[in-house]
């Protein structure tokens, strides 16, 4: 039977000092080559390839390496630390995404709201410019929420003097409102 802390060809490494050191000049420069394939960039090449070899001293007594296979064992590390890191960053990028959308949103609500406060005050000073009668039918009907047959019964007049009111009012306003978006 073999002896499971040698590393030699076809044979099990278990992870010790020696076959660490051993494990790491052999292939530090090659799964370095392939993580900045992928990468592109030497820091994070590097640390890619130091976060392997820490994962595999942090799991030294639990680990046991196959010699003919520990090269693609390896590389495929590698390859799906790398892919974790893509996926992170993608999430990463859809958060932030995410946040300006938020935040655009929440800059077109105080911007809708800065302009209906000036399309409030217009239409007060507006509403203050009409006739008696024209303003009271129209405080009646949009502040008070009446509706015609009731503002005619409050106001003792008929509901078509109302409705002709009303529609005084409205134009008049529009009139003088065209000046903000309709949405």
């Amino acid at each position: 039977m073999s002896d499971p802390t040698s590393y030699h060809q076809g044979k099990l490494i278990k992870i010790d000092e020696n076959s660490f050191f051993q494990l790491y000049e052999t292939y530090w420069k090659k799964l370095y080559q392939v993580a900045l394939k992928y990468l592109g960039d030497h820091y994070r090449a590097e640390e890619v390839v130091q976060e392997i070899f820490t994962s595999l001293w942090q799991r030294k007594d639990t680990l046991l390496l196959s010699a003919d296979t520990v090269e693609n064992y390896l590389i495929r590390a590698v390859r799906f630390k790398i892919s974790r890191i893509y996926t992170d960053e993608i999430r990463k990028t859809q958060k932030l995404d995410e946040f300006k959308q938020l935040q655009q949103e929440a800059s077109n609500q105080t911007e809708k709201q800065v302009l209906y406060s000036f399309l409030q005050a217009d239409v007060d000073k507006l509403v203050d410019m009409l006739p008696d009668r024209c303003k009271g039918v129209y405080l009646l009907s949009r502040v008070k929420g009446l509706n015609n047959k009731e503002i005619a019964v409050d106001l003792f007049i008929s509901e078509k003097t109302v409705e002709n009111q009303l529609t005084k009012a409205l134009n008049f306003l529009r009139g003088r409102l065209k000046k903000y978006p309709r949405n």
